[in-house]
């Protein structure tokens, strides 16, 4: 019925309806286009400025955080933390950053990245900023070299000296001692530089530590420069006294190294970066000269060698030449004797010989000195720490050397010690004591004891000693009676002889008659004398005188 009214209502002459399409672009479609270039165009600005990924290994994760922490190079942020991961054996933390853009220029295999916390080490404190804003992760470039994405974080923050002014030195030493990166290293106790790092040797034997000395200081270095470990005290006793010396305070509770260029010594050239140097273990070493030139002799002691170590003194009159290099035991089954061999090492070029040494081997020239009297000692070194060493000196008293043994070293003879020597000494009064009929002299002893007290208590010693005091009386009675009475006429008598003898005096005056008389008597006896020898002459000369008289000529 609808279909029939439709037809009906709707007249079949109407025009029909053209459908035309348009060709203009329409402006709805802008929007997605331009939303295109925008997404496109932020797209390629992050991938063209995206930087670097990293891997870097550290033995913990402490103060780290991803998508926090820090990666940063002189307090500048170049990178942060993305992730923190175990890795596979679970020993190690990875942790993957993202660096800034230009970055991968200084990524290489001498970079180095360790995490910086508020630490307190070789006298300094550092990262106390992290107290408040957390730890982060810093950056050295260091110097060039292949690219690297992966690497093994520090333990220990290094000591930053890239770009620094200055020079780098190597020291060797047998132990690290109290250093530490970041000692101090003092010129004249003035700190000149520091320690920047420190590895052991590839065979284990020495230690290598690497120094830091800036500008200008670095100038002072040259090729004889000493080294040496200051710290701690250095205490020496010697004959000035006890002497004590430290850089500062500072090397004393964290130690420190000290340089120096001894007077004895020519400086040298400039020394250059990266030259090697030996630390010695004290200052006074420095001055010790260093000897190629040694020749080892051997000594067999057999007394005690308690206080004797490797490295003690050798001495020839209070002058080191030498040292000890070896000490062991020796047992002889055949002569049932224990030996001690000492092992000595002497700087032959400690010694200087003068006059015409000739040809004149080392073997000869020991035989004729141990035939003059060469000898070796113990002596003690020093009282506080009983240490000894061995001194070589002339024994001209000494008995012939017995046979010296044959062996890698020529051997020189040894004497005991004086403390010894008195131990044996002692030993051999002992014996002879021990020999003493001891038991008979102290039975006659009480024999000629029990007799004095008799003879004492004796009753005829009693009256003798009765007699002796009545004498003793008489003769004090005597005296006074040679006091009162013969003494008067002693006095007479010596005035009289006084008189006598003045008298004589008188008569023998050099004005006395009788001397003159003396005097010109002896004057005639000498005229007579001279006569008597002018007569003795002349009959010498003319015997026949006595026949036929002084005036005949026939």
């Amino acid at each position: 019925m609808a279909q029939e009214i439709t037809e009906k209502t709707i007249p079949s002459d109407l025009p029909e309806a053209v459908v035309r399409t348009g060709k203009h672009f329409s402006i709805v479609w802008v929007v997605p286009f331009v939303a295109l270039l925008i997404g496109g165009w932020l797209a390629y600005r992050a991938v063209s400025e995206k930087g670097p990924t990293i891997t870097i290994t550290f033995n913990t994760a402490e103060g780290l955080e991803a998508g926090k922490t820090k990666i940063k190079y002189k307090d500048v942020e170049v990178g942060q933390v993305a992730s923190i991961d175990l890795s596979k054996d679970l020993t190690r933390v990875v942790v993957t950053a993202k660096l800034v853009k230009g970055a991968e220029d200084y990524l290489t295999e001498h970079t180095r990245f360790w995490v910086v916390r508020a630490r307190v080490a070789a006298g300094e404190v550092s990262g106390l900023g992290t107290i408040f804003s957390g730890a982060y992760i810093g950056l050295d470039p260091g110097k060039k070299g292949k690219p690297a994405r992966t690497f093994e974080g520090l333990e220990v923050p290094p000591v930053l000296t890239a770009g620094l002014p200055g020079s780098h030195f190597l020291l060797i030493s047998d132990r690290l001692g109290s250093l530490d990166v970041g000692s101090p290293v003092y010129y004249r106790q003035i700190k000149v530089g520091q320690v920047v790092a420190y590895n052991l040797e590839e065979d284990g034997k020495a230690v290598a530590i690497k120094v830091f000395i800036g500008a200008p200081h670095h100038q002072r270095v040259h090729k004889n420069t000493r080294f040496w470990n200051a710290s701690g005290l250095d205490i020496a006793v010697d004959a000035n006294g006890v002497r004590v010396d430290a850089e500062s305070l500072v090397t004393m509770m964290i130690g420190g190294v000290a340089f120096d260029t001894p007077e004895n010594l020519e400086p040298g050239g400039p020394a250059e970066d990266g030259d090697v140097f030996r630390l010695y273990e004290k200052h006074a070493d420095v001055y010790e000269m260093t000897y190629t030139e040694k020749a080892h002799y051997v000594m067999y002691f057999s007394g005690s060698v308690r206080g004797l170590s490797r490295g003690a003194p050798v001495e020839f009159r209070g002058i080191k030449i030498g040292e000890v290099t070896d000490i062991t035991l020796e047992y002889d089954e055949s002569l049932l004797e224990v030996r001690i061999p000492v092992v000595i090492a002497i700087d032959a070029e400690r010694i200087t010989y003068t006059g015409e040494r000739g040809a004149t081997d080392e073997g000869n020239r020991l035989k004729m000195l141990v035939e003059k009297g060469l000898r070796a000692q113990l002596k003690t070194g020093s009282l506080l720490t009983g240490q000894l060493l061995v001194d070589l000196d002339f024994h001209p008293e000494a008995p012939p050397p017995g046979i010296l043994h044959g062996g890698k070293y020529p051997e020189i003879p040894t004497v005991p010690r004086p403390l010894e020597e008195i131990t044996t000494s002692v030993a051999h009064l002992v014996d002879k004591l021990e020999k003493l009929p001891l038991e008979e002299i102290g039975h006659d002893l009480r024999n000629a004891v029990q007799g004095t007290e008799r003879l004492v208590n004796s009753p005829a010693l009693r009256e003798s000693l009765q007699a002796l005091k009545k004498t003793l009386e008489q003769t004090q009675q005597l005296a006074t009676n040679l006091n009162t009475e013969v003494a008067p006429e002693m006095q007479a008598s010596l005035e009289q002889l006084q008189k006598t003898l003045a008298a004589a005096e008188s008569l023998v005056a050099q004005d006395s008659a009788l001397q003159y008389e003396l005097k010109k008597t002896l004057e005639e006896l000498g005229h007579a004398a001279r006569a008597v020898r002018s007569m003795a002459d002349y009959l010498e000369r003319h015997p026949e005188t006595l026949l036929r008289g002084k005036g005949s000529e026939q």
